[in-house]
């Protein structure tokens, strides 16, 4: 082979391996992004659709309460977020697979730096009340989450924000000002977007007073009415760019009794549970025909707060006296009869396998339940007896009685509240146990005004959830704890795009929690939902998600109304590789809230009720736009070098002849 034709392809070679590098550099360089590593996927691979289908029937959705918002921004509870999530879409939408499909994202990109971030929007996109969805619209959402963001439930992420603009009708730019791991899981999942010709009329200082009462998003389902006490409303969008659902009308009775939610369920008057079935009721419900169960395990923790602005939980060793006064396998394996494993001293629990400490204990084996302990913990911080009345009063001598609240709606969390507060009593501890309506505890719990305070979800897959719950400007740092050099860990986690490096780094901030203990983690506990099929199938189910997520609702179809093939196979089961790429929630929701039972969820445990699901450390490469970005720009890079080489030989054999 002559000098030329080598010359001429090792330019050409160079050429490729060039192309290569530019090509690839932007799904390259974010290849171990814990959060934003996912696969991208359409989303209309989840969006079933057969020619027999045909749209029609009232979907009977149950709600364990009154919503007290439907502001986007400032919601809390999982009921809000039922009706929030029908009426409004956010950019992205993680699937049942934990992969990420654009909701009002047609495509995005993210630039090498990952600090700009660039959506294109579907163009068929409508808001309610028929004017277009724009790419202003997002910019103005995420504009008004940078100006008032740190008073809302995105405090702990809005800061992020520097800018978005939108550079046509529909595609947008994102400016961060630091490149954030989980930007696609904390923000682009969670941000609902809202129609600026609407909330730019309100003033900033009022959106967070606002209750937006007759919320107009540009979701599948539209707001019809609420009667107080009774019920919502909600139906069909007939113009929904995904696709119109099949579901006609959704009504959500308010059933704010568990017992009493399970009684209409098996009287067919609800067509699932949305609050986890009575673990002693499950065994009649698998008896009964055309009823299923479906078992997910939290992300978050059923919690006790301790309001360390005040004495004595603000000392450590008061907190971990409370720890040695309950034994936390106990309640697991008594109170929630197996469906539940115990709470972890580093908050993440031990399924979510990529960041929970391998070498972190269990509660029971590092602070063992033992009153005898617990009451030299208190004698060493000055809590005694001063004046022989049974009582420990203060170092100066006054009296003095510790509040604990817990939701009165939850008879699980009554029973181990109670149980915490009798075992203080034993070692003198004058305590007064009190079960509250859940906009009272909540009232409590945001104004301060506790001493400890049980509670419950506020997990996530993703470890970012760490600094909101205990960073000293966390958003869900709502007991004011304060642990030495956590805050600076937990900033840098969230930094930090590597997923080795970042996973050492939350290792260290378990260690720091399972030493100071500013929350008591009781259980991570197992909701086992319950759904009928005598009238709605189509169901997805994910062992991260319960039966009524997303979903599930753009896919049931009434089987009064359809009758499909013999052979057709209604329900959708999803099998998940649990990787660094996390899931909403949400369902939601993640961090959906403080009683979110959707989203943030994790895989069956093993005593359980068991959903199929597997672990893996490995971070898949980001891809993003069409999906597929790393296998189609190695097909490029490819293509680019048998083409070049081509011509090269090409050129050299007409030279030569």
């Amino acid at each position: 082979m002559g000098l030329r034709l080598k010359e001429a392809i090792m330019i050409a070679l160079s050429i490729a391996i060039a192309m290569s590098i530019l090509n690839g550099f932007n799904y390259v360089v974010f290849a171990d992004q814990s959060s934003n590593s996912s696969q991208y996927v359409s989303i209309f691979k989840y969006i079933h659709r057969e020619s027999w289908m045909k749209p029609g029937g009232t979907f009977r959705w149950p709600m364990m309460g009154e919503a007290n918002t439907l502001n986007p921004f400032t919601f809390t509870t999982s009921w809000e977020f039922m009706i929030i999530d029908s009426v409004y879409d956010t950019l992205v939408e993680v699937t049942p697979d934990l992969k990420y499909a654009g909701r009002l994202a047609e495509s995005w990109s993210v630039s090498p730096d990952g600090k700009v971030w660039t959506f294109k929007l579907f163009p068929n996109a409508t808001w309610h009340d028929g004017k277009p969805v724009t790419a202003e619209d997002v910019a103005f959402t995420y504009n008004l989450m940078r100006d008032i963001g740190n008073k809302t439930r995105f405090s702990d992420t809005a800061v992020l924000i520097d800018k978005a603009v939108a550079v046509n009708d529909h595609t947008v730019k994102i400016f961060l000002k630091k490149p954030y791991a989980p930007f696609l899981y904390m923000m682009a999942s969670e941000y609902y977007i809202v129609p600026e010709h609407i909330w730019s009329k309100i003033n900033k200082t009022d959106i967070l007073k606002f209750k937006n009462d007759n919320p107009v998003g540009s979701g599948p389902f539209i707001f019809v009415e609420h009667k107080p006490q009774q019920y919502y409303k909600l139906k069909a969008n007939p113009n929904y760019h995904l696709g119109r659902p099949l579901i006609d009308t959704i009504v959500m009775p308010i059933i704010s009794n568990p017992d009493a939610m399970l009684l209409a369920f098996k009287r067919g008057e609800v067509d699932v549970m949305t609050w986890t079935v009575p673990y002693n009721s499950i065994p009649q419900l698998k008896g009964l025909p055309n009823v299923h169960i479906h078992a997910v395990t939290e992300f978050g923790a059923r919690f006790m707060y301790f309001n360390c602005r005040r004495w004595p939980m603000n000392l450590t060793k008061f907190r971990l006296a409370v720890h040695y006064a309950i034994n936390l396998t106990e309640v697991a394996n008594i109170i929630y009869q197996g469906y539940a494993i115990p709470g972890s001293l580093g908050r993440i629990p031990p399924t979510l396998k990529n960041w929970y400490d391998p070498n972190l204990p269990p509660k029971e084996k590092v602070y063992p339940f033992n009153l005898t302990k617990a009451a030299k913990l208190l004698d060493s911080i000055g809590f005694v007896d001063k004046d022989n009345d049974g009582w420990r009063d203060m170092p100066n001598g006054t009296h003095i009685t510790l509040s604990i609240y817990a939701p009165s709606y939850d008879p699980l969390r009554v029973r181990w509240g109670q149980l915490i507060a009798n075992n203080l009593k034993k070692i003198g501890v004058n305590v007064k146990f009190e079960p509250l309506e859940w906009t009272t505890l909540v009232n409590k719990l945001m104004s301060g005004d506790f001493d400890m305070l049980i509670i419950g979800g506020i997990g996530s897959l993703d470890p970012d959830i760490l600094r909101m719950l205990f960073h000293s400007q966390g958003g869900w740092n709502l007991g004011h704890c304060v642990v030495p050099g956590l805050d600076k860990l937990l900033d840098e986690q969230r930094y930090t795009v590597n997923f080795t490096k970042r996973r050492q780094i939350v290792w260290e901030i378990q260690e720091l929690l399972a030493k100071y203990v500013p929350v008591l983690n009781t259980v991570h506990q197992q909701f086992v939902f319950a759904y009928r099929t005598d009238n709605w199938d189509g169901w997805v189910l994910s062992p991260t998600m319960g039966p009524d997520n997303w979903f599930s609702l753009m896919n049931l179809y009434n089987v009064k109304i359809n009758k499909p093939p013999a052979s057709t196979s209604s329900t959708t089961t999803f099998t998940t590789t649990t990787s660094t790429a996390p899931p909403p929630a949400s369902s939601t929701a993640s961090s959906t809230t403080t009683q979110t039972t959707t989203s943030t969820t994790a895989p069956a445990t093993s005593s359980t009720i068991t959903s199929s699901t597997t672990q893996s450390t490995s971070t898949p490469t980001t891809t993003v736009g069409g999906g597929g970005a790393g296998n189609t720009a190695l097909m490029v890079t490819v293509g680019v070098v048998i083409a070049i080489v081509v011509i090269a030989l090409a050129v050299w054999a007409f030279k030569r002849k």
